[in-house]
This record gives structure tokens, sequence and C-alpha cells, in this order.
């Protein structure tokens, strides 16, 4: 072969195979090209999609919470506590929870309780205030200006736990402890009418239980017959006392292992089951909501407690002190007593008169008269 031809051969298979490896090039970049366009294709799909799935998960629940709030509206005479925060919350975009009475500042279980809810429930705006009187009875609350510091604060929920330990301590009657609470009641009920109040009954006390006063009572005396007392109105009530009892009975436990050394108030287990306690009832017992707000329809009138119980008249024992009276001198009556006398007959002694001898003239002798008495016993 000639060296010309040789040279031609060499160049032609040069550009044969500069060909093929553009070819190729151009083949791996058309189909990169392609996948790429592909996945930008896919990727809008799947956008649009997601944005419809996101619209679609955003539609539901904004349906299902109106349906909730509707269905609240209609039977708000037997909701739950949590109920009506996420309707308040829902209207004004916040809630207030104050704990009112009987309980410590800051109290374990209570801010437990709120917050496991709070993480439940879409309560962001959800404030936790203490209005703490742990030592008073049920009469200094009436007494003092207890309510109306807490009126400021404005509360959408109130949690009124009763003094009936302190009635304990003070020894006052079943009737008149009853009747100072509910009167306590009244009161936050006029001064908030838009307020949401729930009695709540005081964690046990190992050492004041069959710790009798004067009056053979201990503190669950005051607190049953209250609890007895509400069964004929429709003021909502929590009974943790009870469900606390009923929970360590469950449970086979003993109230000691839940208290302080002192058995007076609840240690860190104590506070945690009065916590889970406390944040069921805020979500399954149904009470009335009817004294809260209201944003729609009217709010019935309320008509207040206190008077409505039946309170036996106690009878008032006057007694009388003894009045000293001066000594009267009144002058001795003398009775003349007239005696008549006594006479005794006593016989005259007749003396014999003796006549001295006279001398007869007649005869010469002498003559003696002789007395007729001495005549005849001759």
């Amino acid at each position: 072969m000639k060296k010309k031809e040789i040279v031609l051969v060499s160049i032609m298979g040069i550009l044969t195979i500069a060909i093929v490896l553009f070819g190729y090039k151009y083949a791996a970049a058309k189909k990169e090209a392609l996948l790429s366009e592909g996945e930008k294709q896919t990727e809008a799909v799947s956008g649009t999609a997601f944005s419809q799935e996101s619209a679609i998960a955003e539609s539901d629940p904004s349906e299902a919470y109106a349906q909730f709030l509707a269905a609240f509206a209609e039977n708000r005479s037997n909701a739950s506590v949590v109920d009506y925060l996420q309707y308040v919350h829902h209207h004004t975009k916040e809630a207030n929870v104050a704990f009112f009475g009987d309980v410590a500042t800051d109290a374990a279980w209570a801010k437990t309780a709120i917050a496991s809810i709070q993480a439940e429930y879409p309560l962001e705006n959800l404030t936790t205030s203490f209005f703490s009187h742990p030592s008073d009875s049920s009469s200094v609350f009436l007494s003092s200006q207890y309510v109306q510091e807490m009126v400021a604060s404005s509360p959408d929920v109130i949690f009124y736990s009763i003094p009936t330990k302190t009635d304990q301590v003070v020894d006052i009657s079943l009737v008149a402890s009853t009747q100072n609470i509910y009167q306590i009641y009244d009161e936050m009920r006029a001064a908030l009418p838009d307020t949401l109040i729930v009695l709540v009954t005081p964690p046990p006390a190992e050492v004041k239980m069959a710790a009798w006063n004067s009056r053979s009572l201990d503190y669950q005396n005051y607190t049953n017959n209250l609890v007895e007392e509400n069964s004929a109105f429709t003021v909502p009530l929590y009974d943790l006392h009870a469900d606390f009892l009923a929970e360590l009975t469950n449970r086979n436990e003993t109230l000691t292992n839940f208290m302080d050394a002192a058995g007076l108030e609840l240690n860190d287990a104590g506070q945690q089951l009065y916590a889970e306690l406390f944040a069921n009832s805020l979500r399954t017992k149904l009470i009335d909501a009817t004294a809260g707000l209201y944003v729609e329809g009217g709010k019935p009138d309320y008509t207040p407690i206190a008077p409505l119980l039946a309170v036996p008249e106690v009878p008032v024992t006057v007694v009388e002190e003894p009045v000293e009276e001066e000594p009267v001198y009144e002058e001795p009556v003398y009775e003349e007593t007239y005696v008549a006398p006594t006479y005794e007959y006593v016989a005259p002694v007749v003396e014999t008169q003796v006549t001295p001898d006279v001398p007869s003239s007649d005869t010469g002798t002498d003559s003696t008269t002789i007395p007729d008495n001495e005549t005849d016993s001759e």
C-alpha cells in the first residue's frame, strides 16, 4: 500500500472513532437532559399533588373543628372543661385558668395537669395563675377581699379548692361550712359572670382523718356534706378526694406511700397521681358549662345557690342570770293570844270566933257559945 493511502486510511479511522465518541457523548447528554426534564416534570406533578393533599389536610381539621364548636354550643350543659377551654380559646385567641382557695402556690399537680392538656389540644395561649389561701377557713374568705383580688386577672376558668380542712380546725358546723362555701361561689359568679367555676375537693391529709374536733367531725365530714348538697344543683364539681382514695384501692396501695412524713401534704408520687386524676377529669368529666362565656345565643339567668340551702334555725337559748334581791326588812308581827284564866274553886274557910267570957249578971256562972258544927259532931 502506498504511503498516501496509509495516511488516508488512518485519517478516516480517526474520524470514525471521533464520530462514534461524539455520538456517544451526545446520546448520553441527550439522555441526561431528558431524564432531568422528566424529574422536573415529576417534581412539579408531585408538588401539585402535595399542595392538594395539604389543602385537603388543612380543610379537614378545620371542618372537624367547626363541627366540634357547633356541637359544644348545642350541648354545653353536658361538656368537659377541655371542650370549654377550646371554645374560649377559639373565640378570644387565649385562655386563662386560675386556682383559688386551699391550694399551694404553683402547686405541682396543677401545673403538670395543665401542661399535659396544653400539649394535646390547640391551647397555645393558655396561662395559669394561683390565688392561694390554704390556712383560711370559709368564714375568713367571706370577710376578706380574696374574690376581688382575683377579679383583676379575668380568669376564664376558676378551680376553687374548698377549705373544708380548715373548717374542721376552726370547728364550725357542717351547715355553716357548706353555706359559706356556696356563698363564696355566688360572690365569684356575681363578680365574674362569664367565668366557669369548678369546685374541687382537697387532696387527702392522712393525719387529719379521724382527728375529730369538738363536734366529732373531721374534714371528710365537711367535704362529703358539700358533695351531697351539690347533687341538688348544677354547680360543676370535681370530687378528686374520693377519686384519689378510690384509685389507691384499685392499686392496692396505702395512703401513707403518697404522703409526706408529717402526713399533711402529698409527696412527689401523690402529686403525680393527683395531677393524672385532675387532667383526666378535665378531659372526660362532663359538667354544666352554661355559666361561662357565651358567644352566641342567650345565656340563662343565674339563681344564687346559698339562699336555696335548707338551713335549720337554731333555737336561741336565753340564759337568765340570777338577780340578787336586796333583803327587805320586815318588822315582826306579834300575835297576842288571849288565854282565859283558869279559876279553881276554893271552899271558904270559916274561922271559929271565940267570944271572950263575959260574966253573966244573972246566974253568976261562965256561959260558952259552941259553934253549930261542933254541936253536930257531938
